[in-house]
């Protein structure tokens, strides 16, 4: 019987053309090869097979991490530019304030009371006036 696999979340689904890669790791894989197989071939007569060795491998490097990097569900550019956002962009110091609800209500029913007083006193007043008249 033939079985056929079904991921369980359709959105990680990436269609394999060759090689079971996908389109991106092919795209990086071919040009990492045309770039670095002439590199290393030529090079080696002119800095030696050691140093050409590690010259290609710093090259492919990059691009492979192009290729085949995924965190998260992020490519390797969203990844990068996520991190640079994180570190340089945003502001790192986060300022958290808090409201004293409590000491907010006690100074409202202070003003209230002070509010009251004053208005007592007025009315004090204009009785004592409006009795001395």
């Amino acid at each position: 019987m033939i079985e056929i696999r079904i991921p369980k979340e359709i959105r990680t689904y990436k269609e394999k053309l060759f090689f079971g890669l996908n389109l991106r790791q092919l795209i990086c894989t071919l040009i990492a090869i045309i770039i670095n197989v002439p590199l290393y071939w030529f090079g080696k007569d002119y800095v030696g097979s050691d140093a050409a060795s590690w010259i290609v491998i710093f090259i492919a490097m990059p691009l492979f991490m192009i290729g085949y990097f995924n965190y998260n569900g992020m490519t390797f550019e969203q990844f990068i530019k996520s991190v640079i956002q994180q570190e340089l962009i945003y502001p790192q110091k986060r300022k958290y304030i808090t409201i004293n609800m409590f000491e907010l209500l006690v100074s409202i029913k202070e003003k209230g009371e002070q509010d009251s007083a004053i208005v007592s006193k007025k009315r004090k007043k204009l009785k004592e006036e409006g009795s001395h008249s």
